[in-house]
C-alpha cells in the first residue's frame, strides 16, 4: 500500500512539477483551479468566512460564488493553520498545487479500505493499485495543480461508503456520525451531490423490497443511513442558498420518509395472514398510483425529463459548447464508439464490467449490502459516465472495486486461471495506464504571453474598484448581493469564456463571461459581429473597456489536423449566427486524386471581430490575393468542388460571384490568414498592448499571441 501511494503521488507530480511551480509563480493547470485559489485567497484573509457572492467574478448582477463551499474552506484551514493565522499568498499557492496530488494519495486508502471490507484483502490490494494507476480525467484532476474539487467528490464518495457500510455492521453511534459528517461534507462540496443520494436510497429500498421476508428475520438495521441522512440534512439546511441545494435537501428529506415508510410497511404487513401478498400488493398499488400521478402530468414531466437528460447527455444533444468534461465516453465526431471509454480506463474497463455482472449475479442470489451499494454505485456512474467525460472520476471509483473484484474472483479459480488473470492484468491493464501516464497530454495553465499580458493589465489598468484592496473584501450578500449595483468606475474586459478566472485571479479584473459560461452568448455575439457598428453596442451595453484576442481564437492551418482553433466553439453559444454562414466545407481532389474534406473560409469569417482584431489588428484590408470563387455541386450529402477561379483583386472576385451566384458559385479564401473581401479599418478599438514572448506569422511582424485593444468609446 505504501507502495502505490507513492506511485499515485509520483505519476501525478513529477511529470508536472516544472510545469506547475516556475521561478516566482504557481501556475495552475486547470481554468476553474483559478477561482477556487481566489476563494481561498479572500479565505484566509476573513477564516472562517468564506465569500457567497463575488463582484468581480463576471460583469452585470452579482452572482453567487459557483462552487460549493467545502473543497475551498478545508484548503483555506490548512493554509490558515500552515501560516500562523495569516500565510502569504505563495505558501497559499503551493499548498493549493499540492492539494489535489494530496488528495488522491488518500483516495487510494479509501478505496483499499472499502474494498477490504466488502471483498478482503486481494482484492482490496488490486483495486487500490488500480485507482493509483488509472489514467484519463481521473488522473487529471487529481493531479499536480489541478486545483478542482473533482478529485474530493471522489474521495469523500468512497469514504461515506465505507463509513455508512461500517456503521450498518457494527451498529456503532460513533462511526454513524462520522458517516453523516462524511456525507454532508460531500454534499457542499458538489452542487449535484443529490444524485449520490438518490443511489443510495435507491440501494436501501431494493434490500428492503428484495430481501422482505413474512417472518421477522433479523436483518440489519438501516439506523446508521437514518442518522447520516439527518446529520447531513441538518448542516445541508444552513447552507439552503446555496445552487441545487433545494434538490439535496429534497433527495435526503423524501429518501428518509421512502426508505422509512417501506420499512413501517412491511412491519405492518406481518400482522396479516399472508404478508408477502398484502406487501407486494400494496407496492404495485404504489406503483401503479405513481404512473397515474405521472401520466397526469405528462406535459410537464417530458419537458423536466428533455432538460435533465440533455444535462446528463449534453454530447449526444449538442449542448455540450465544445466542453471537454461534457464530451461523452461512447459517442465521438457522430458515431457510437468505444475508443474515448478504453483512453479513459484502458484493459479495467472491461474487467469492471466482468465485475459489475458478477456482482449483479451475487445480489440476486445471496444478500450482502455492501457488494449490493457498490453494484448500484457501479451501474449508474456507468451510465452517466457514457454521457460526459467528467462522470468518469465518480466510475473511476467502481472501476476500482470491480476490477478488484472480478481480477479476485478469477484469480481464485484455480492455478491455470490465475496466471492468465495476472498476465491480463500485466498487459491489459497496469502496462498500458503507466504507458497512458507517461506518454500523456500535459497542461501548460496560463502561457508566458498570457502572463504577461495579465500582469499588465493588473498594474496597467485602472482599478474597477478603485481600490485594489477591495479584491479582498468579505462581500457581505446583503450588500453586494442580487440588489448591488457597480459603481462608475467599473469595467469588464471582453475575452472568451476560457479565460474569464485568470482575468479575475491574475488580472484582478472583471470578465464578461467565465467558465461557467454565462454570457457565453455575449462573448460569442461579439467575436462574431460583422461590423464596428455591430459590435460597439454589445461593448457600451456591458461598460467592456479591454478586449482581448489571442492565437487560439482564429482558425489557423495544420499538418496533422488540418485545421485547428476554437472559431467553431463560437456558434455553440451565438444566439443568431449560424456556422454555416461563416465557413464552408466542401469536398475536393487532392493531390492523390481522392475526394477529401477541405475547410474554405467565406467574407463572414474575415469580417467577424475576432478575426479583424487577431489576424488584421484592426487594420484595413485590400483584399489582395486571398479571394476565389468555388463552382459547387451537391453530391449526396455534402457539396463537392467541381471548379475554381482565383482573382487578384477582392472587387473583381465579388463582380464576378455576384454573376454567377445562381450557377452554385460562391466566393471565399482558402487561407485563413488571407481576406478575401476589402476590410475598413476599426475606429474605436485601438492597440494598446501585445505579448512580446511569442510570435505568430512570419518574423517579428507577425501576430502576437495575446493582444489587447481599448474601446475608445467606454466611458472615462
Amino acid at each position: 500500500m505504501a507502495a502505490f501511494c507513492l506511485l499515485a503521488l509520483a505519476i501525478r507530480v513529477i511529470p508536472r512539477f516544472d510545469l506547475v511551480f516556475q521561478p516566482g509563480f504557481v501556475n495552475f493547470q486547470e481554468t476553474d483551479a483559478w477561482y477556487h485559489v481566489r476563494v481561498a485567497e479572500n479565505l484566509v484573509r476573513h477564516f472562517p468566512w468564506r465569500i457567497m457572492v463575488d463582484p468581480y467574478v463576471i460583469f452585470g448582477q452579482v452572482p453567487d460564488t459557483a462552487t460549493a463551499p467545502f473543497y475551498d474552506w478545508l484548503l483555506g484551514l490548512i493554509a490558515w493553520l500552515a501560516g500562523g493565522g495569516s500565510p502569504s499568498e505563495s505558501l497559499l499557492h503551493v499548498i493549493a498545487a499540492w492539494y489535489p496530488a494530496v488528495l488522491a494519495v488518500c483516495e487510494v486508502v479509501a478505496v483499499f479500505i472499502l474494498a477490504r471490507l466488502v471483498f478482503g484483502w486481494r482484492a482490496a490490494l488490486l483495486a487500490a493499485a488500480v485507482i493509483a494507476t488509472l489514467p484519463g480525467h481521473f488522473l487529471r484532476v487529481s493531479s499536480l495543480g489541478f486545483t478542482d474539487h473533482h478529485i474530493m467528490e471522489s474521495l469523500l464518495v468512497t469514504l461515506f461508503f465505507f463509513l455508512l457500510l461500517r456503521a450498518i455492521q457494527t451498529q456503532a453511534l460513533g462511526t454513524s456520525i462520522a458517516a453523516g459528517l462524511t456525507l454532508a461534507a460531500y454534499l457542499l462540496t458538489f452542487h449535484g451531490s443529490a444524485m449520490m443520494v438518490g443511489v443510495v436510497v435507491a440501494w436501501a429500498i431494493y434490500d428492503r423490497v428484495r430481501w422482505f421476508s413474512p417472518e421477522e428475520r433479523p436483518a440489519p438495521s438501516l439506523r446508521p443511513l437514518y442518522l447520516a441522512f439527518l446529520i447531513a440534512l441538518s448542516i445541508c439546511l444552513v447552507f439552503y442558498r446555496l445552487l441545487w441545494m433545494n434538490y439535496t435537501i429534497a433527495a435526503l428529506g423524501l429518501g428518509s420518509l421512502a426508505i422509512g415508510g417501506l420499512e413501517l410497511w412491511a412491519k405492518l404487513c406481518r400482522r396479516f395472514r399472508r404478508p408477502s401478498l398484502v406487501y407486494f400488493g400494496g407496492l404495485a398499488a404504489a406503483g401503479f398510483a405513481f404512473l397515474a400521478v405521472t401520466a397526469a402530468l405528462a406535459q410537464s414531466i417530458r419537458h423536466s425529463a428533455k432538460v435533465i437528460v440533455t444535462h446528463l447527455m449534453p454530447s449526444l444533444f449538442g449542448t455540450s459548447g465544445g466542453v471537454y468534461e461534457l464530451q461523452s465516453t461512447v459517442y465521438e465526431q457522430g458515431h457510437f464508439t468505444l475508443v474515448p471509454a478504453l483512453r479513459q480506463f484502458y484493459g479495467a474497463y472491461f474487467f469492471a464490467l466482468i465485475g459489475l455482472f458478477l456482482l449483479a449475479e451475487y445480489i440476486l442470489k445471496r444478500r450482502d449490502l455492501g457488494r449490493a451499494l457498490i453494484f448500484f454505485w457501479g451501474f449508474t456512474t456507468l451510465i452517466l459516465s457514457m454521457g460526459q467525460l467528467r462522470m468518469t472520476y465518480y466510475y473511476a471509483i467502481a472501476v476500482a472495486l470491480a476490477t478488484g473484484y472480478a481480477a479476485d474472483s478469477l484469480l481464485a479459480s484455480g492455478r491455470k486461471t490465475a496466471w492468465v488473470i495476472s498476465l491480463c492484468l500485466a498487459l491489459l491493464v497496469f502496462a498500458p495506464n503507466l504507458y497512458a501516464v507517461i506518454n500523456g497530454d500535459m497542461f501548460t495553465g496560463i502561457s508566458e504571453d498570457w502572463k504577461e499580458t495579465l500582469n499588465w493589465m493588473r498594474t496597467s489598468t485602472r482599478e474597477p474598484f478603485g481600490d485594489p484592496a477591495f479584491f479582498y473584501a468579505r462581500y457581505p450578500r446583503r450588500e453586494y448581493g442580487a440588489d448591488y449595483r457597480y459603481p462608475p468606475s467599473a469595467y469588464s474586459v471582453m475575452a472568451w469564456w476560457d479565460y474569464g478566472y485568470w482575468i479575475v485571479d491574475v488580472a484582478r479584473r472583471i470578465p464578461v463571461t467565465n467558465p461557467t459560461q454565462a454570457n457565453a452568448s455575449v462573448a460569442a455575439d461579439f467575436f462574431l459581429a460583422q461590423s464596428e457598428q455591430e459590435a460597439v453596442p454589445v461593448l457600451q451595453r456591458w461598460c467592456t473597456r479591454y478586449v482581448v484576442v489571442d492565437e487560439r481564437l482564429p482558425l489557423w492551418p495544420s499538418e496533422q489536423e488540418g485545421i485547428i482553433g476554437d472559431f467553431p466553439a463560437f456558434f455553440e453559444y451565438a444566439r443568431a449566427r449560424r456556422r454555416s454562414d461563416y465557413l464552408q466545407m466542401a469536398y475536393e481532389s487532392n493531390a492523390e486524386g481522392k475526394s477529401a474534406p477541405k475547410m474554405f473560409f467565406l467574407p463572414a469569417y474575415y469580417r467577424s471581430m475576432a478575426i479583424r482584431l487577431f489576424i488584421f489588428g484592426g487594420q484595413a484590408v485590400d483584399g489582395r490575393d486571398g479571394a476565389m470563387i468555388l463552382f459547387l455541386q451537391q453530391r449526396g450529402s455534402h457539396q463537392e468542388v467541381v471548379g475554381t477561379k482565383r482573382f487578384e483583386s477582392a472587387q473583381e472576385a465579388g463582380r464576378a460571384e455576384a454573376a454567377c451566384r445562381d450557377k452554385g458559385c460562391v466566393l471565399v479564401g482558402d487561407n485563413p490568414m488571407v481576406s478575401c473581401v476589402p476590410l475598413e479599418p476599426l475606429q474605436q478599438l485601438r492597440p494598446v498592448f501585445a505579448s512580446t514572448s511569442s510570435v505568430l506569422g512570419f518574423g517579428r511582424r507577425g501576430r502576437k499571441a495575446v493582444q489587447v485593444y481599448e474601446f475608445t468609446g467606454a466611458p472615462k
